[in-house]
């Protein structure tokens, strides 16, 4: 029990910036057993956001209260998750073959692209998440950062690396089914609990579908799958699914 409660935290060590400040083990056997626990760092993500939500919405205008919480989930992150979106933006419609697409990917300068992407990134969830409060209470935000870290998951035993070395292959291809099937059963409960069992029995085969793309077009641009397609994949699965529960909203009202 220990070692495991050890490799959860290890998981928010590196995909977050909240202060464990802990020596962990960090072997490629413990980020393989880490993956079984990146629905609940995204669990962990969403309560937080919640509790600031909660306290908010108590003094201010909920449209406020909104620009919060997507603020917080960006600082929580240090917008691990939101870089990556960018850089892979950046590099794959830049159009210039995997070596240059990975290139334009790790340079720490932002370009147009990621720019554009990352402002429609954060006005998109920040506009869906307003609307969804007159649909559903405040737990959907603790639902949609669950999905997006499964989808990682999904993500890691698909994949082929692209590059030989990076933090992506911490991850790529280093995942077994009983890490997979506790990730699963996880986000299958939580989702429930939080967004419904409706709405998780639409949004999990979707996002399935969703990954498998978003691999398919990694596999077609540079070859294979890196630390930022990581992150890419974990935004485009979070707007996907707070897309899916507007929809959802609409046909039931």
């Amino acid at each position: 029990m220990r070692k495991h409660f050890q490799n959860f935290l290890l998981m928010i060590q590196f995909m977050t910036r909240i202060p464990i400040k802990l020596e962990l083990p960090c072997s490629q056997e413990d980020f393989k057993n880490g993956t079984a626990f990146f629905p609940l760092v995204g669990f962990t993500v969403g309560m937080i956001q919640w509790i600031v939500y909660i306290a908010l919405m108590k003094i201010l205008p909920p449209k406020i209260v909104m620009l919060f919480v997507v603020l917080i989930g960006i600082l929580i992150t240090g917008a691990f998750h939101i870089d990556g979106f960018g850089d892979t933006c950046d590099g794959f419609f830049a159009c210039k073959g995997k070596d240059k697409v990975i290139e334009i990917m790790k340079d720490s300068r932002v370009g147009a692209f990621a720019c554009i992407a990352i402002v429609f990134n954060i006005l998109f969830k920040y506009e869906c998440m307003v609307e969804l409060l007159s649909s559903y209470d405040g737990f959907f935000i603790v639902g949609v950062p669950i999905i997006g870290r499964f989808s990682i998951t999904i993500l890691a035993a698909l994949g082929v690396p692209a590059k030989e070395s990076g933090t992506g292959n911490l991850f790529i291809r280093n995942i077994g089914k009983r890490e997979f099937l506790i990730s699963f059963i996880t986000t299958i409960v939580l989702s429930s609990l939080f967004l419904g069992v409706v709405n998780t029995a639409i949004i999990i085969p979707l996002v399935f579908v969703v990954t498998f793309l978003f691999n398919r077009f990694c596999l077609h641009n540079i070859k294979g799958i890196t630390g930022d397609s990581f992150g890419a994949n974990n935004e485009i699965i979070e707007i996907f699914v707070l897309t899916v529960l507007l929809a959802t909203a609409k046909v039931i009202l």
